[in-house]
């Protein structure tokens, strides 16, 4: 979607095209776009001279002859391109203007998402897509009246700042990328946000906006603002799209999560969550003491998941089982479990497809727990976290380490039937070589209980100050 860089530069565009010109004709290709009212629009605007083009957020604003205005917001995939007269209408043309020169403008939106908004230099400010917008970052003077304004909203900051009731301007690109630049969690609830931490959202959003204007926006995916007009921006991004890789600052591997139904990335490392409730997922390798840290945290009267547990459970279900021997080919059976490890010593490879199906089962069990819990922190254990692509779920990921010998000693005491079945997972585990720099804490869980339980409390504590 077009942002305030975006729609700047198309300002800056058609002004020259524009400035002097009288309409001599309209054709509304899509009624839509004009709410509908195509006769209305036609005769409001025809034989009238565009004096000028300003900006509010993102929105167009077209200053013509007898104190009248069209606001115009692109949405998702507007955009106005001129033609020579002669010359066909664009593709996905929606309302054309006919100008006094022999060209035309025609405004294009493949979606048709746009609008345009009949109006007068008196009114236009009042009408309610523009009075209700906060000020623009550049035109903050003090975060004072932010902070007034924010001080009951739990909504996260991400949500919030695109609102466009707070400060207008940003979308989502832009959002994620100040967040980025000021270390802010997209999560965290604008009541939290200190004041500190506004006047750096406000000189981010300055800068990031600005250095995107000088560079024509940001060309996301389809979106271009114009006939032979492209953005620089993208080339600079640095939240905006790279989930997965390394964060410019940290090198810690960037993530992707939904914040109220928009795709967001950021940094785990440089952008901190807080407010409750922070989630926490443990993981390891068989035998390295996951379950015991946990226990720790279940002891501490926290919510405590085991997907060891959930998937037990879900194995118990008939319904379950019926699926999983239907998609790995496999007899049913009394002992479900037992055959289901038969069958994967034999075919060992289907240890990937039963994975497959049970991890987004694992995956919703977990989500809905937590949906349920009043608890300040959500911690489940998932050993198989990244292969699963669960990561994203958490603010905090706890590794638990052990020596192989001290694992070895473990594995012995536990049932000599399971042992190869255990072997096999522990195997394609390799979260510790593979994901180290993704772990915000690690346990190095060769030592007895109570200096594993003293290790537990000490993050406890950490996490819990970011709840403040």
């Amino acid at each position: 979607m077009p942002e305030l860089p975006e729609v700047e530069t198309v300002k800056r565009v058609l002004e020259p095209i524009v400035k002097g010109r009288k309409i001599v004709k309209i054709d509304v290709l899509r009624a839509t776009i004009v709410n509908n009212q195509a006769e209305t629009f036609v005769h409001y605007f025809e034989n009238e001279q565009f004096l000028s083009i300003s900006r509010i957020g993102k929105f167009l604003i077209f200053h013509l002859s007898n104190d009248k205005v069209l606001i115009s917001h692109l949405r998702m995939e507007g955009k106005y391109i001129e033609l020579l007269e002669k010359e066909e209408n664009t593709k996905y043309a929606r309302v054309v203007f006919h100008l006094d020169n022999d060209h035309k403008l025609c405004y294009d939106d493949s979606r048709s998402f746009g609008r345009m908004i009949m109006s007068n230099e008196k009114d236009y400010l009042k009408e309610k897509e523009i009075a209700k917008l906060g000020p623009e970052p550049f035109n903050v003077s003090t975060v004072d009246e932010i902070i007034k304004q924010v001080k009951k909203v739990s909504l996260p900051i991400k949500t919030a700042l695109l609102s466009q009731e707070i400060i207008t301007g940003l979308g989502n690109i832009y959002v994620d990328e100040v967040l980025f630049a000021s270390g802010i969690h997209p999560l965290t609830p604008a009541k939290m946000i200190t004041k500190q931490e506004w006047h750096k959202i406000i000189k981010e959003s300055q800068r990031i906006l600005n250095e995107a204007i000088e560079a024509g926006g940001s060309t996301i995916r389809s979106y271009h603002p114009g006939k032979d007009i492209d953005g620089n921006f993208q080339t600079s991004l640095k939240a905006y799209g790279r989930n997965g890789q390394k964060c410019v600052v940290c090198h810690t591997n960037m993530r992707f999560i939904k914040v109220n139904g928009r795709g967001t990335t950021f940094c785990p490392h440089c952008q901190i969550k807080h407010g409750a409730p922070i989630k926490i997922a443990i993981v390891g390798k068989i035998a390295s003491g996951k379950s015991e840290v946990l226990n720790q945290f279940d002891k501490a009267g926290y919510l405590a998941l085991s997907s060891d547990k959930i998937v037990h459970d879900l194995y118990a279900n008939p319904d379950i089982q019926k699926q999983i021997c239907k998609k790995l080919k496999m007899e049913s059976a009394p002992d479900f479990l037992s055959a289901l490890r038969e069958h994967l010593k034999v075919k060992s490879n289907d240890l990937d497809k039963l994975e497959k199906y049970v991890h987004p089962l694992v995956r919703k069990e977990i989500e809905n727990e937590f949906k349920k819990s009043h608890s300040n922190l959500l911690v489940a254990e998932v050993p198989l976290l990244f292969k699963a692509k669960m990561e994203n779920m958490f603010d905090v990921i706890i590794g638990v380490d052990v020596s192989e010998e001290i694992q070895l000693q473990r594995l012995q005491i536990r049932d000599k039937e399971k042992s190869a079945f255990l072997k096999r997972i522990n195997d394609v585990n390799n979260y510790f070589d593979d994901h180290r720099s993704e772990l915000d804490f690690i346990i190095d869980n060769n030592q007895d209980l109570p200096t594993l339980a003293n290790k537990v409390v000490s993050i406890i504590n950490k996490v819990l100050d970011r709840l403040n």
